[in-house]
């Protein structure tokens, strides 16, 4: 009897460790999960504001792509803001953010503050293409409950990307 309440002890100094680390294990398969998705979202979202150039609804439909992945269709992290921005080359080839046109969305398309850059204003003359930059903020809240006490992640994730000529 002596050796079934020692097991009984055992079973219950492991079992907290073996639940601890499944749950972490879990909580750390999601959050990799929202990485990835939200790379991907934001070069879907980058390829298609290249691929479209300066076609009106062009922020519209990053935006709506963005929506669409597992990133913005499932409750794993929730999307704050997407922005699309135009970038400068400097002589170095280094690309540098232009404030001056600069948008930012919500995940339903409504404009964060007012459009600066007018995808109908967008170069897309063939070798002085504007440079445009994709950044998804997003929020990961963890699930499980083990690392309840921490806060939730703020991240992004961020493409850059020429856009493609349409003038030759």
């Amino acid at each position: 009897m002596a050796q079934r309440g020692q097991a009984m002890v055992e079973f219950a100094l492991v079992s907290i460790t073996l639940f601890f680390l499944v749950f972490a294990a879990l909580d750390g398969s999601l959050l990799i999960f929202s990485f990835g998705t939200a790379r991907f979202a934001a070069g879907e979202a980058a390829r298609l504001v290249s691929e479209e150039g300066n076609l009106p609804s062009t922020d519209t439909d990053a935006v709506r792509i963005v929506r669409n992945t597992a990133l913005g269709a499932t409750s794993l992290a929730h999307v704050d803001e997407i922005d699309i921005f135009r970038l400068t080359q400097d002589g170095s080839g280094n690309l540098n953010i232009d404030f001056s046109k600069y948008n930012k969305y919500k995940l339903d398309g409504t404009p964060i503050g007012s459009v600066t850059w007018n995808p109908a204003t967008r170069n897309v003359n063939n070798g002085q293409s504007d440079f445009a930059g994709v950044e998804i903020f997003y929020t990961y809240n963890w699930k499980t409950g083990i690392f309840a006490p921490a806060p939730p992640m703020r991240l992004t994730a961020l493409f850059e990307i020429r856009l493609e000529p349409q003038n030759y």
